[in-house]
C-alpha cells in the first residue's frame, strides 16, 4: 500500500492521477512532518512501514535493500543513509553495515510492531529538528536495535522550500 500524506500548499488530486500505482492520499493542512507520519503510520494495513520525504531520490532496489537488512540482521529497523546535495562531505560510516546511531525518518523502515513498543512520533517536536532521534532512542531504550543501511541509501536534494526550512530553522539547511 502507498500512502501520501500532502501538506503542499498547491494540493491537487489530479496530480497523483499520473502515476499507475493505487495512492491513498490523506491531506493534511498543517504543515507539520510528525503529525503526517504519526496518520500514516494509523491508516497503514501492513506489517512494515517505510518513511520517505519528497525531496528524495533512491533506486529501484531501495526497498528491497531495507527488506534484506531487515531479514539478513533480524532486526526491526534498516536506517538508510542519506547523502545530501549540499553540504559537508558523505561520513565514511555510510559505506558499511554497522548499529545505528541516529534515526533518519526521510529513509527508513520499521517494523509495525515497534509502534506498540515505543509509541508513535512525538508532536511535540514539530517544526524543530531531534524528533527521529528522540523516536531512535525510546527505540534504544526498549532493547530495538537499529542497523545502518548503506545499501539503502537515498539522495536527499534539500529543496529550497519545505520542512524545517519552511520555519527559517538553521538545521533545515545544514547536511
Amino acid at each position: 500500500e502507498l500512502i501520501v500524506v500532502d501538506q503542499s500548499d498547491n494540493f491537487s488530486y489530479d496530480f497523483y492521477k499520473q502515476f499507475s500505482q493505487k495512492i491513498r492520499i490523506i491531506r493534511q493542512n498543517e504543515k507539520a512532518v510528525w503529525l503526517a507520519r504519526n496518520k500514516a503510520i494509523k491508516e497503514s494495513k501492513g506489517d512494515y512501514i517505510l518513511l520517505f520525504d519528497d525531496d528524495s531520490r533512491v533506486s529501484k532496489d531501495w526497498i528491497t535493500n531495507h527488506l534484506k537488512c531487515i531479514d539478513f540482521f533480524d532486526v526491526k529497523i534498516s536506517a538508510g543513509v542519506s547523502i545530501s546535495k549540499v553540504g559537508d562531505k558523505v561520513p565514511s560510516h555510510y559505506s558499511y553495515f554497522r548499529w545505528g546511531d541516529q534515526l533518519d525518518t526521510g529513509n527508513v523502515m520499521i517494523r509495525k510492531d515497534v509502534f506498540k513498543d515505543c509509541d508513535l512520533f512525538d508532536t511535540k517536536f514539530e517544526k524543530m529538528r531531534m524528533g527521529d532521534n528522540e523516536f531512535g532512542t525510546r527505540c534504544y531504550l526498549n532493547g530495538i536495535n537499529i542497523i545502518s543501511n548503506p545499501k539503502a541509501k537515498r539522495t536527499h536534494l534539500k529543496t529550497e522550500v519545505g520542512g524545517l526550512r519552511t520555519f527559517g530553522h538553521w538545521d533545515g539547511l545544514r547536511t
